[in-house]
């Protein structure tokens, strides 16, 4: 029995509705003056805005240490002096990383700025224009809408709800690969308002696959115990499982598993991409099937179905195989007729009613 994606208009709001939001709570920011000591937030209205107000001197820096971000995206509305600045995957106080705003300098090329901060040092002169400084049109203590993505090492900043990123920029390594969120003012006032933060599902990049099998055979889930060998693969920072990596002569089918733990009986959200054909096994049950007949982009959602995971371990099987049946015996590669793309997205996201 074959298995098709459920329409996308309703997949894409099953997805947005997975999305852990939070908007401003006052009550989760804690702020620290310039000597880190515990300060309280000053609440008010600025320019027609509910908001909190850091001076730079008395009020500092606010932390969220609600959630414990690696992927994710914080949407707010700022108006800041002199600059106003966002801190994610913070260690402690002195050492995160951190993206911030030049309001005096609007329209130049000094408007966006990116550094980490080792151990305090805002180390600007190290990292600069033309990869960690950006030009956005932004003015001093004028409201603008500030949208920050961090995935997979890279970081994309939108000023203004544009389509475009203004910056797009791999970040610098650190010692810390996700944590709470900052805010923090310096050399004058800041006001932050309408913070939201969601969490991005994390891509699904850890696998153990097989040998490469022939194509055009009818596999099924008892393939699983046949395999004679898996090897482990990762290519964390790359949301695309690309299998042609992996053999030299890229030709076949590969079985791809993983496990996922649930502490508790509940459904999640797989939702992928991938090219040539798939299925899909979910402890040992078919739960997907499709052979794609074109040459599309892949995106990270474009199918979505859900995973009734039990308690404990689950294993999650792919069977797939690339393109080269689109081309026939496969696409002339230098003498060699072979995949041209071969692999999948996939990540995991909850479930909400």
């Amino acid at each position: 029995m074959k298995t098709r994606t459920a329409n996308s208009f309703i997949l894409f709001f099953l997805l947005l509705s997975n999305l852990l939001r939070s908007q401003t709570n006052f009550k989760d920011w804690q702020a620290f003056s310039e000597n880190n000591t515990p300060v309280t937030l000053p609440e008010l209205n600025y320019k027609d805005k509910a908001c909190f107000k850091l001076d730079g001197k008395n009020e500092v820096i606010a932390f969220n240490k609600t959630k414990n971000l690696e992927n994710f995206r914080i949407d707010l509305d700022i108006a800041g002096k002199v600059m106003s600045g966002i801190g994610f995957h913070v260690k402690n106080e002195q050492n995160y990383q951190f993206l911030y705003f030049r309001p005096g300098y609007g329209g130049t090329q000094e408007a966006i700025q990116y550094v980490p901060i080792y151990n305090g040092g805002l180390s600007w002169v190290f990292y600069h224009y033309p990869e960690y400084e950006a030009k956005t049109d932004i003015a001093s203590l004028e409201w603008f809408h500030a949208a920050i993505e961090v995935k997979n090492k890279m970081m994309r900043v939108y000023v203004n709800h544009k389509k475009e990123a203004d910056m797009a920029i791999s970040l610098i390594e650190t010692d810390t690969e996700s944590g709470p969120i900052l805010l923090r003012s310096l050399f004058g006032e800041s006001y932050f308002a309408n913070i939201k933060l969601t969490e991005l599902p994390k891509p699904l990049t850890d696998w153990a696959i097989s040998e490469q099998l022939s194509r055009d055979v009818a596999y099924d889930y008892s393939q699983v115990k046949k395999v004679k060998s898996w090897t482990k693969i990762n290519a964390k920072y790359d949301e695309i499982v690309n299998l042609g990596r992996y053999f030299e002569y890229p030709n076949g089918t590969v079985l791809a598993k993983r496990t996922i733990v649930s502490e508790t009986d509940k459904p999640q959200i797989l939702s992928f991409d991938f090219t040539g054909k798939l299925q899909i096994f979910l402890n040992g049950k078919e739960v997907f099937n499709y052979a794609k007949y074109l040459l599309d982009r892949l995106t990270t959602d474009k199918h979505g179905i859900v995973l009734d995971l039990k308690k404990g371990d689950n294993e999650l099987v792919f069977i797939s195989e690339g393109d080269a049946f689109f081309f026939g015996k496969g696409f002339n590669a230098m003498g060699r007729f072979q995949h041209q793309n071969w692999g999948f997205t996939a990540r995991l996201s909850e479930k909400t009613r």
